[in-house]
């Protein structure tokens, strides 16, 4: 099975970035090391691109990270992520899937960081198949119910649900994002991310008694 064109597009412009950053990097590091040979100091961010073979950023991660780390997170996570998806497409397993899932959600937060919620719905929708035309509270119910198809915790398609609900909040379309959020809800009332978002929709529409 071939990546999404999304993935592919992704792919492409990783490479390029990818290239660029090492030889940023390479000529920063070695400009430190002349200056202080014994020790030279690496950023969070060198620290990152060198190291990114070790692990992928978790979502603790990508809440802290700069805009400049987030792209680098970013990078990283395509390409796992279409790693992913090359391994499901020549042996199928429930762990191979949970991972899919796993990175497709840090992938989706990441992209939602850097102001791009388009590009998260659409890594959302593409790893979990959700039908095209199928959005707001559908969309969520169908999150809910592949993820749990692929063998993931009850946790992981909750929270892929709630971010398609951000995703629709962030691109202006309020209503979908509603029906995601009440969907969510519906499963995990104790879900604050979701009732803080559903207050701010209410807020944001003048219903401020419903915010509060």
């Amino acid at each position: 099975r071939q990546s999404p064109p999304f993935l592919l597009r992704l792919s492409a412009r990783m490479r390029d970035a990818a290239a660029l950053s090492r030889r940023l990097i390479g000529t920063g590091l070695a400009s430190v090391a002349r200056r202080s040979p014994s020790r030279p100091p690496i950023s969070r961010l060198a620290r990152l691109s060198v190291c990114s073979v070790a692990r992928v950023p978790t979502a603790e991660d990508v809440r802290a990270y700069s805009p400049s780390e987030l792209e680098a997170a970013r990078l990283q996570l395509v390409a796992a992520l279409d790693g992913a998806e090359h391994s499901l497409a020549s042996d199928f397993s429930v762990e191979a899937a949970q991972q899919r899932t796993h990175l497709a959600r840090i992938l989706a937060m990441t992209l939602l960081r850097l102001g791009s919620p388009l590009d998260a719905e659409q890594t959302i929708v593409d790893a979990l198949g959700v039908p095209r035309g199928v959005t707001g509270g559908e969309a969520a119910r169908w999150c809910r119910a592949r993820g749990g198809d692929a063998g993931c915790s009850s946790e992981a398609p909750l929270e892929m649900a709630f971010l398609l609900g951000v995703c629709y909040q962030k691109s202006g379309r309020t209503r979908e994002a509603l029906a995601a959020f009440e969907e969510v809800l519906r499963e995990s009332e104790g879900h604050w991310r979701a009732r803080y978002h559903t207050a701010l929709l209410a807020i944001g529409g003048g219903r401020h008694d419903e915010g509060e």
